[in-house]
């Protein structure tokens, strides 16, 4: 595992149900320590987890940064050569994965936080379709994740411009 040797060596990023983000974006400011030294360092196409909200779904497939840092408590994994890394991405937040996560995270010292027992979550086994199904049934997924985030963008600006006419309205 990758750590850092100097101080804010790369951009910080913060792994949470919905996705990475650059925690000085997520957060409008960075909640990492002043000293990042010896955080761990994850690459474009690597996957992220967070031990102690794995439960919750806070498992990420990286496909927007090239290279950051994320807490030394956090988990990283690459994926195996022969794996679709968008099918593996899908597959993270399935009702199955979220199911079998919550059966390896262990009560911790509150009822939000629970610890993940590594060893049972290295265990977990799932049924992988031939490479060509996975990178058929990964395409798909993708392209419709894609279509999805044009149709938010598309519903974000109607809403805009509809707040604009009605105060026009009224001026």
């Amino acid at each position: 595992m990758e750590r850092t040797k100097v101080n804010n060596q790369h951009e910080i990023l913060s792994s949470t149900v919905k996705g990475i983000f650059s925690q000085r974006e997520y957060f409008s400011k960075e909640i990492a320590s002043e000293n990042n030294v010896g955080y761990k360092i994850i690459r474009l196409h690597d996957i992220v987890l967070s031990p102690q909200n794995l439960w919750m779904g806070n498992i990420n497939y990286n496909d927007k940064f090239d290279i950051g840092i994320v807490s030394p408590s956090y988990k990283i994994y690459s994926i195996a050569d022969g794996y679709d890394k968008k099918y593996i991405a899908a597959l993270l937040k399935t009702h199955r994965a979220l199911y079998n996560y919550m059966l390896v995270s262990e009560q911790g010292a509150s009822v939000v936080r629970r610890n993940l027992n590594t060893e049972a979550f290295e265990q977990l086994v799932f049924k992988m379709p031939s490479h060509n199904k996975q990178r058929e049934i990964g395409y798909g997924i993708s392209l419709l994740n894609y279509r999805l985030e044009i149709a938010n963008i598309l519903i974000r600006t109607y809403e805009s411009q509809k707040q604009y006419l009605l105060r026009q309205m009224f001026i």
